[in-house]
């Protein structure tokens, strides 16, 4: 067996307590990887060391680590105390304060090298651009015994992650856009965040209260005892501690790494066991699931920006009318904020509990690999591309394949030029319409039937590859049992079916949205249509 550690330091002392042996690279140098015969025998002394490792056999092939990294966030009541607020406010300044001195450094070095090719170059690693900082700070910062050193410490980190995404998309390695050099940040526009990874923190045994060093005990505005109650065991370990001010509100997020039971893909604990769906994502509606018993559920699209623009457009007017500074400045910066943060809540809200829903539900999930920067940019209009990032698609597959491999739930991603939407499910032929990116029902050109085309796009994904599909370089990544093409048509069924689903899952599911937005997730049960089935 074969383990990954963090770091090239963690592998010769593995090693060492375990008896195995580090491997080499193709140059005969050390890496991280420690060969040990038996893994069981000697995990207390892999995990003294560190945590941070993976599993994999002689051959290759990964295995699943007994530790998972989970996080969490809280709301922190921001401190009565003057001293305390001028205090955060100082360590999210030094955090900015260390980044634009590494943007800077490495600039003017780029600079220099124009003009002098011989020129030495800092390395662009945080121990690299940490040492100069150390070197210099009496200089740089006399000021610097003022804030924690793990506030230079994550300016850094930051600095370095940004000039890796340029120097990854400079050399054609990275995806997406062109990225420029980074850009300094300002007081106003910087995002006040700022990250421990040692010091004294922990999670107070009256689960109210955060200690983070330098700063002191943050009393918490919900319990922690999610995370708590693991740490007082011994069955989790605090990683990492990040404050960060979000949208007027001060918050806390912790990273830790917990024991897990591994869940071996199976159908146990589902709500139809015997079940697979298919989800088509979409603008009309968020989503649009039929199972391989034809049961259609729709899961209503809020449009939480769109009902609030009109609001938000009057709030930010009364913003730029304040004097900065002035009381009524602070109250109409207060107002929007909490605007924008009640709009990002309900669209978490809604993804976590769709999610949850089908997790719940369904022995297997397909979903369609979306390329959601790319739908936004066809869009044309603005107005069409703020619904894109109105909707936000993206939050979707990443909560449910973590929700997916931990329930056990195989999880197939249909390939990304697989014509689901444009593919008729009965015959196989091509759909004609006069704007077929914004029809809602399409005509095939093979035989002439009208389907609703979210239906008939979410039936191709549940019966893929079988259907009439056209693999591309993606392919499926679980393999996949048939199930019934036809649906069960009958409306009592559908009906019993849906109280079945609403009984059993915790996610309350009511009917469509209209006026205010809510934070339920709307799915609706709809009868399919008998004309639709082959």
């Amino acid at each position: 067996m074969i383990l990954t550690m963090r770091s090239a330091k963690d592998a010769p002392r593995v090693a060492e307590l375990t008896g195995g042996t580090v491997v080499p690279n193709d140059k005969g140098r050390a890496t991280r990887q420690v060969r040990i015969e038996d893994f069981a025998a000697h995990q207390q002394e892999v995990e003294s060391v560190s945590v941070l490792f993976s599993l994999a056999r002689d051959d290759g092939d990964p295995l699943p680590s007994p530790w998972v990294c989970l996080g969490a966030r809280f709301e922190v009541e921001w401190p009565k105390d003057p001293e305390v607020v001028q205090r955060i406010r100082s360590h999210f300044g030094a955090r900015r304060y260390a980044k634009n001195w590494a943007l800077a450094k490495v600039g003017g070095e780029l600079e220099r090298r124009k003009v002098d090719p011989t020129a030495q170059l800092t390395p662009w690693t945080l121990q690299a651009l940490r040492k100069a900082w150390n070197e210099g700070k009496h200089g740089i910062a006399p000021w610097w015994r003022e804030n924690s050193k793990e506030s230079y410490a994550s300016g850094i980190t930051d600095a370095v992650v940004a000039l890796q995404n340029f120097a990854s998309s400079r050399n054609g390695t990275r995806k997406g856009r062109q990225v420029g050099f980074p850009r300094f940040e300002s007081r106003r526009r910087a995002k006040n965040r700022l990250r421990f990874t040692t010091g004294a923190m922990r999670l107070e045994p009256d689960r109210r209260g955060i200690t983070l060093p330098r700063i002191g005990t943050l009393p918490s505005k919900e319990n922690t005892r999610r995370v708590q109650r693991h740490v007082a065991k011994g069955s989790a370990r605090v990683l990492s501690i990040t404050l960060s001010e979000h949208c007027g509100r001060l918050c806390v997020s912790i990273t830790y790494a917990v024991r897990r039971k591994i869940a071996s893909p199976s159908n146990q604990g589902a709500t139809y066991p015997d079940r697979v769906v298919g989800v088509d994502l979409g603008l009309r509606h968020l989503a649009t699931c039929v199972d391989s018993a034809g049961e259609v559920l729709v899961l209503e699209n809020p449009r939480v920006l769109k009902k609030t623009l009109a609001a938000r457009r009057r709030a930010a007017r009364q913003l730029s009318r304040r004097i900065p500074g002035s009381r009524g400045y602070e109250r109409a910066k207060a107002k929007l904020a909490r605007m924008d943060r009640r709009i990002g809540n309900i669209r978490r809200d809604l993804w976590h509990k769709f999610t949850r829903v089908l997790v719940d539900t369904y022995a297997e999930i397909h979903i369609e690999d979306l390329d959601v920067a790319a739908m936004g940019r066809g869009m044309g209009r603005r107005a069409f591309r703020r619904s894109v990032l109105d909707a936000a698609l993206g939050m979707f597959r990443r909560r449910l394949e973590y929700k997916a491999e931990w329930a056990g739930r195989p999880l197939v991603v249909v390939d990304r030029f697989f014509a689901s939407s444009m593919t008729h499910y009965g015959c196989g032929g091509r759909f004609a319409a006069s704007r077929p990116a914004l029809s809602k029902h399409l005509v095939c050109e093979r035989c002439g039937e009208t389907v609703d085309r979210d239906i008939n796009a979410a039936k191709n994904l549940r019966d893929w590859p079988e259907t009439h599909a056209s693999p591309g370089a993606v392919g499926a990544s679980a393999p996949r049992v048939p199930g019934p093409l036809c649906g069960t048509g009958g409306g009592s069924a559908a009906s019993h079916d849906t109280e079945l689903l609403r009984r059993s899952c915790k996610t309350p599911l009511v009917g469509a949205v209209t006026g205010e937005a809510r934070t339920e997730v709307a799915l609706v049960a709809m009868e399919e249509p008998r004309e639709g089935c082959v």
